[in-house]
């Protein structure tokens, strides 16, 4: 088995839907900030709803957002997961809360692609976008 964040010249599941699980729950719903760098190589660029969005700015939002008093749930479409070599494409649920706020649960339909071990490249869509629900508004 190949561990996260080292080079990878072939096929490994754990680059893969395992990974990626991995990391919405130890980093997204425990709001983790320091395990961006683990999960995401330093190239990463992130194209979702018409935001494009670099290694920086991504972990530099991200580290806002964790710091607030967001929570997260993530449930996946069990069905809907397709994988090959170096790249994911699934569905999936994500709640957002906050206290005194109702919870928005938001639809994701996303591709990742990893290198060396790491997300590399995340395209997706989401319903309804993020960048339209309050608890995200600081991100």
């Amino acid at each position: 088995m190949v561990e996260i964040g080292t080079p990878n010249c072939g096929y490994d599941r754990r680059m893969s839907i395992s990974l990626l699980r991995e990391m919405f729950e130890h980093m997204v719903v425990a709001k983790q900030a320091e395990l961006i760098e683990r999960y995401y190589h330093p190239d990463f660029l992130m194209y979702s709803d018409g935001l494009c969005q670099g290694f920086t700015e991504f972990r530099d939002s991200h580290r806002k957002i964790y710091a607030s008093a967001i929570g997260y749930a993530v449930e996946y479409d069990e069905q809907a997961w397709v994988e090959a070599t170096d790249r994911v494409a699934g569905r999936l649920w994500i709640t957002t809360s906050r206290p005194g706020e109702k919870p928005t649960r938001i639809e994701v339909v996303l591709i990742a692609a990893f290198r060396g071990g790491r997300i590399y490249r995340i395209w997706e869509t989401t319903w309804p976008s993020w960048r339209n629900v309050a608890a995200l508004e600081t991100y």
